[in-house]
């Protein structure tokens, strides 16, 4: 990092701190809580399912998996009574009677304000500062609709991207009588795969920068003959990390064990899919140890207690997935790509600490004059730790490579190669349990194609504050 970087830095990250943890250490204490559509229906704190939401404990991702319904427990039932549809005794008429169902006692929405203060010194050697107030607003809405069955709608706003529906679905739980409980659950609408719960953006992030293989798009990789100024560059604009229109089967086979298969719809914008195929994926999860996947623990399992309201655990878990799809690239031919990702994460105490790998291959994103594909690789990994109840410090490590394949370097494409580290150190506090202060730097430590231009690597500094309620 250069000296005037550093100073910047240096400049925005001290007085942020020093006004996010003077302001919590005042009051968060006596917050009664925050107030968004799950938390009025169930009368309960933010911290009840959220570390510092949107990132979930483990208690709010078994509420997730369980169609958004509190896993049974005395000390968590819900106060908003539904508004039922019908009287309970159609059941027995039923198929002669609609099978009555129900509606949330209030209006089920929440809404999210997110706004940064950006320094940026880039590759350009240009310094810019800017106020994004806001930089993005959300509506969210989520409730149950009756037995085993829910809905939940995610919409985000931004100046430059307009009005944008990222999250649509209906989940059924439990569609199919005789079957062992929780064992098979239908997803459908616009959803988040969740390939991975560990950093998933609406899971398990604490601060807010995406890991690299979450935003990579093939159509990002240029790789140039410096002889003939020549460009090489695929048109597929897939991302692992986008939500999409998907039909999902997942399930706990036991307590610990979790599995989901998807049939999605890719790339496609709108409701009409860019090809004649449908992309397929799978994940699979087993939680070792803590608050099992159902929301409850075992015989010689209990809370990790004197946390100050926050619900932590000791466990370990492992993931795994994979995701086969293909997208139109050019000369009317289609790139078919496959991803494999493997994480392991551990929760002990105040320490949240995980480690991951995805390698993905494209097979034929180039024009029809050159053969072969290209393949990525990235290793990742984070560590938080709860400093207090209403502070987390974090570090982020994000390592992500691209090479020019052999076909390509055989016709003097030498240009171009990915190969990047990141370090994302940052500073999460709650001002109040709905309101979350974030300084975070995201600072290109190693880039080899800004290297090979004699260019400046990037470095940039983000104080948020994000409130929902």
């Amino acid at each position: 990092m250069t000296r005037g970087a550093r100073w910047a830095a240096t400049a925005i990250l001290l007085p942020g701190v020093i006004l996010l943890t003077g302001a919590t250490f005042r009051d968060s204490w006596h917050s009664t809580g925050s107030i968004p559509a799950f938390a009025r229906q169930y009368r309960t704190a933010c911290s009840t399912c959220h570390t510092a939401a949107p990132k979930l404990n483990v208690l709010g991702e078994a509420f997730r998996l369980n169609g958004y319904c509190m896993p049974d427990n005395e000390l968590l039932l819900r106060y908003d009574d539904p508004i039922p549809l019908g009287n309970d005794a159609w059941k027995d008429e039923w198929p002669r009677a609609i099978w009555p169902g129900e509606v949330p006692g209030q209006v089920p929405l929440a809404f999210r304000i997110q706004s940064d203060v950006r320094f940026t010194n880039d590759e350009s050697a240009a310094t810019n500062f800017t106020y994004r107030f806001p930089n993005e607003v959300y509506l969210l809405a989520g409730s149950t609709l009756g037995d085993g069955i829910a809905a939940f709608l995610e919409t985000e706003w931004s100046r430059e991207g307009g009005l944008e529906v990222l999250q649509a679905k209906m989940a059924f739980q439990d569609p199919i009588p005789g079957l062992p409980e929780r064992l098979l659950n239908v997803w459908v609408g616009m959803q988040n795969p969740y390939l991975f719960t560990f950093a998933d953006r609406q899971i398990d992030r604490a601060a807010r920068q995406k890991f690299r293989w979450q935003t990579f798009r093939p159509s990002e990789v240029r790789f140039t003959n410096p002889t003939t100024d020549d460009e090489l560059a695929s048109v597929n604009d897939f991302r692992l990390g986008l939500t999409e229109p998907s039909i999902e089967l997942n399930g706990l086979v036991t307590g610990r064990l979790y599995y989901g298969i998807g049939l999605a719809q890719g790339a496609g914008s709108g409701t009409t899919d860019n090809n004649n195929r449908k992309d397929v994926y799978y994940k699979l999860r087993y939680k070792f140890g803590g608050l099992d996947l159902r929301g409850e623990y075992g015989r010689t399992g209990r809370p990790v207690t004197g946390t100050g309201g926050q619900l932590l655990d000791r466990s370990v878990t492992v993931e795994h997935f994979g995701y086969f799809g293909s997208e139109p690239s050019a000369d009317d031919t289609e790139d078919r790509h496959r991803s494999f990702g493997f994480n392991v994460r551990t929760l002990y105490g105040p320490w949240d600490v995980g480690v991951g790998f995805v390698r993905s291959r494209y097979d034929s994103p180039w024009p029809n004059q050159v053969q072969g594909g290209f393949s990525t690789s990235s290793v990742f990994g984070k560590a938080e730790y709860l400093v207090f109840p209403w502070l987390i410090g974090s570090l982020k490590l994000d390592l992500f490579q691209a090479d020019i394949p052999s076909e390509a370097l055989a016709l003097g494409y030498t240009q171009g190669r990915v190969d990047q580290m990141r370090l994302l150190p940052g500073v999460i506090a709650l001002l109040r349990q709905n309101i979350r202060g974030v300084i975070e730097v995201d600072w290109f430590a190693r880039d080899e194609a800004l290297n090979a231009q004699a260019l400046r690597r990037p470095v940039s500094v983000w104080l948020r504050l994000d409130v929902a309620f």
